[in-house]
């Protein structure tokens, strides 16, 4: 039996797949099986998977039914205990899985362990960093708020307590990971590795169309998650929605094309800010206003060239602007 299923759901996932697969066999713990669920690629993943020559790895090929069902699939014919989750296009450091492993096995009553996820583009060269949360324990209020995890490719968790709470959601579209989480914490604790150990590849292409449709999904994976929360809880579900606006201002900022999209941006970022006032006391919230109040107040031609700028840095009461390096 290896010492962890590695799951890798991947649909039409050519350009990454064997970069995340790379990723996966150079870890320090080699005794894993990897496990690729090919949900019903149209372009040449299903190829690209047969050069591979590494007898830990198996690939399930199976019609198109979306993340979570591939997901589960792959935990269904995991043979280790503790599997670990990466999305085909996801990068991870080499010593990801040994650390998590050594921090689930020094702590036998934790049932997922997360690391520290940073962020880089589609060419996978820049990294930016995520958020330094310190988490444990008992993590169920704070992961109603806010997933921290961040991603569905940080944990390492005990397949036991996946069969207890039944897997992935396979009926939703949106924040299927966020909600997966919240039933493990419902009944697990959770510990962390405090390093950065993940690459989350974050696409730049989506347009504000695609985040609307995010967006509405997300709501609707927010009913579900508080359709089993208790009631003496439900009173967090106004600071959940802020959380989710907040993060919805970040999503419309990364794709403004027009005074259109300026508009929803601003919606956003005060619905956030109605539900929870307390975000006013933060620094990236007061980055937003005063990005969105320059977007308002400038010409389209000076819009086009903020918007070329990779991100704007608010630090004390100095305003720096950073440039994107030009890639050869």
């Amino acid at each position: 039996m290896p010492q962890i299923s590695v799951i890798i759901p991947a649909y039409n996932a050519q350009k990454t797949i064997i970069e995340t697969i790379n990723s996966v066999q150079k870890q320090t713990i080699q005794d894993i099986e990897i496990i690729v669920v090919n949900d019903g690629s149209t372009d040449n993943t299903q190829t690209l998977l047969q050069t591979i020559n590494d007898p830990r790895l198996k690939i399930i090929s199976s019609p198109n039914e979306r993340v979570s069902a591939a997901r589960n699939k792959g935990i269904k014919a995991a043979q280790s205990e503790f599997i670990a989750l990466i999305d085909a296009d996801d990068l991870w450091t080499n010593d990801k899985l040994e650390l998590q492993l050594a921090k689930m096995i020094a702590n036998p009553d934790v049932a997922v362990v997360y690391s520290w996820t940073d962020e880089i583009d589609e060419t996978g060269r820049k990294s930016y960093p995520g958020a330094r949360l310190y988490l444990e324990g008992d993590v169920y209020q704070e992961l109603l708020i806010v997933n921290f995890l961040a991603n569905g490719s940080t944990p390492l968790i005990r397949k036991q307590a996946i069969e207890t709470v039944s897997g992935f959601n396979v009926n939703l579209e949106y924040g299927e990971d966020w909600e997966f989480y919240i039933r493990l914490a419902a009944k697990y604790k959770f510990a962390v590795v405090p390093k950065q150990q993940v690459f989350y590849r974050k696409s730049s292409t989506s347009a504000t169309s695609k985040v609307a449709v995010m967006e509405k999904n997300l709501l609707i994976t927010l009913d579900v998650i508080y359709q089993l929360v208790p009631s003496h809880l439900q009173h967090l579900k106004k600071q959940s929605l802020a959380a989710l606006y907040h993060y919805l201002t970040a999503a419309y900022f990364a794709h403004v094309k027009n005074t259109n999209d300026i508009d929803i941006v601003g919606k956003k970022l005060w619905k956030s800010i109605t539900l929870n006032p307390k975000y006013l006391l933060e620094p990236v919230t007061r980055f937003y206003f005063f990005k969105w109040l320059l977007m308002k107040l400038l010409t389209p031609q000076l819009i086009k060239h903020l918007l070329s700028l990779r991100s704007l840095c608010l630090c004390g009461k100095k305003l720096f602007i950073i440039k994107d390096e030009l890639q050869s």
